[in-house]
């Protein structure tokens, strides 16, 4: 439940950004760089909320530290944003964007385990990435039944 609102802070994103179909520029991108900030402020303190708020703001965050808003790296990353950066990511490659096609389980699997020169599995910390291997096959069967 936590997991679902992880990107509630692109609301104060422009959206002319969101749907951009091309490549974004430096300033745009540093825009949607600050949306896991706004989620966390957005999401608050209140204790029921706490784990939604971790997610939100460390699920952009990158084992090897070049992720943002902070570029944290390693353990210093709570794993419930660690879990959620390599579904989020999953998520990503299997659906299309203004900018990019639909790629396929294999595909994607390809891309998060061997790389394609953006997504890289040093991006992921050792175990979740273990993990998203052992059940890659049970993530394509609910990706397939959820699908629109």
């Amino acid at each position: 439940i936590s997991a679902r609102m992880h990107d509630v802070g692109k609301i104060h994103v422009h959206p002319d950004i969101l749907r951009k179909p091309g490549k974004l520029s430096p300033e745009e991108f540093e825009a949607v760089k600050q949306h896991p900030i706004y989620g966390a402020r957005i999401l608050g303190e209140h204790p029921k909320l706490k784990m939604a708020q971790s997610i939100a703001l460390t699920h952009h965050e990158r084992w090897d530290g070049s992720g943002y808003p902070y570029g944290l790296k390693d353990d210093i990353i709570p794993l419930e944003g660690m879990i959620v950066n390599i579904a989020d990511q999953y998520d990503a490659l299997r659906n299309a964007r203004m900018h990019k096609p639909a790629y396929s389980h294999s595909e994607t699997y390809r891309i998060i385990t061997e790389g394609d020169g953006r997504t890289m599995p040093f991006h992921f910390a050792p175990r979740v990435m273990q993990v998203f291997k052992d059940v890659a096959g049970q993530m394509e069967e609910i990706y397939e039944e959820l699908k629109g």
